[in-house]
């Protein structure tokens, strides 16, 4: 991919499963990564979560503290659900 002559390239990818489909983000950092899946997850129905989701990376360590803070960012969005039923 090429933006203004800029090869650009997605060096970490997240798919998250939803009752509509799958839905696969593409960064190239681990801050954009985590913000745009943030941003995703926070606009699904909090009745649909959590959503399975898996990170593929190169680095081993990227891919767990992602997978770890969207797991546990479901899991607080789970339980602030919970807690209003």
């Amino acid at each position: 991919m090429s933006v203004h002559g800029v090869s650009l390239m997605a060096t970490i990818a997240i798919l998250i499963g939803t009752q509509a489909g799958a839905r696969l983000l593409a960064a190239a950092s681990e801050r954009e990564a985590a913000l745009s899946a943030e941003a995703f997850l926070r606009r699904l129905p909090v009745r649909t979560l959590p959503a399975p989701l898996w990170v593929q990376c190169d680095d081993p360590a990227v891919s767990g503290r992602l997978t770890a803070y969207l797991n546990g960012l479901q899991d607080e969005q789970v339980r602030e659900r919970d807690a209003r039923v």
